[in-house]
């Protein structure tokens, strides 16, 4: 009689759990030899080296602190630099705005025949937002013989970039016009006639209208910075109170060309 020894591999896996006793099987033309017997997946378990689990990478409490203190110098250098960028660039636009209307209503003047002027709104203006902060460029017949002149709105208001301010001393020394100016402002859709304006006026050869015309305009000019309009819209403040951040544009007597300069406004 012969007795079957299993080996030492298959006594493991019989005791790793097989569900039923694994039996020798003899392949046919093998007699003599030791039947072979299935291995289990689970046989080679012990055998396989353990993985350890993968580390979880984080920040320490300190390199947080570090890169918050980074990000907040970075944060107190650019903020000053990216609001003088904006200064700058509202100045720009301010003073393309003013030199823009005053030479349409120079060569309106000239191509017409008739007068022309850029009005200011100051104190007196009935509409407040528009004080110290925008303009107009109006027209009228300075032939007509009627007892009451009435001027003409030509386009629509011009408002200058946010933060910038006309300088409310050289407005208030502005001529005022005589005759009424039909004005429409927004949101109201009507025209009221208006009196008491604030102008620059050319006369028909571009330059500055004799009746019109004051020193004030070929010595101080018109001049704008950053700043608001305060105390109830009645003057104007320089927030930042830096010379560097004045535009002054002054206007030749006999021709009415506009020159850009960056001379402080006299008050």
């Amino acid at each position: 009689m012969t007795f079957f020894t299993p080996s030492p591999a298959s006594a493991a896996s019989t005791r790793v759990g097989a569900s039923r006793p694994l039996r020798a099987t003899a392949r046919p033309g093998n007699a003599g030899r030791e039947p072979s017997v299935p291995q289990s997946p689970t046989t080679n378990l012990s055998s396989r080296p353990l993985r350890p689990l993968r580390e979880q990478s984080a920040f320490t409490l300190v390199e947080l602190l570090a890169v918050v203190g980074i990000m907040g110098l970075l944060a107190a250098v650019a903020v000053p630099a990216l609001k003088g960028l904006t200064g700058s660039g509202g100045r720009k636009q301010a003073l393309s705005q003013v030199m823009g209307a005053l030479e349409i209503a120079r060569n309106t003047a000239i191509s017409t025949g008739t007068n022309a002027a850029v009005i200011f709104p100051d104190l007196n203006f009935a509409s407040q937002p528009y004080r110290y902060r925008s303009m107009a460029v109006i027209t009228w017949d300075a032939t007509n013989t009627n007892s009451v002149t009435t001027n003409s709105m030509l386009g629509s208001w011009i408002t200058l970039p946010q933060g910038i301010v006309l300088h409310d001393a050289q407005i208030n020394q502005l001529p005022i016009l005589t005759n009424k100016t039909v004005l429409r402002i927004p949101p109201s859709t009507n025209s009221t006639p208006t009196d008491n304006l604030r102008a620059v006026v050319f006369q028909s050869d571009g330059a500055l209208e004799e009746s019109y015309y004051t020193n004030t305009l070929t010595l101080n000019g018109i001049s704008f910075y950053e700043g608001g309009v305060v105390s109830n819209f009645t003057t104007t403040t320089n927030t930042s109170k830096q010379k560097t951040n004045v535009e002054t544009i002054k206007i030749t007597h006999y021709t009415g060309r506009p020159q850009p300069t960056l001379a402080e406004p006299k008050k």
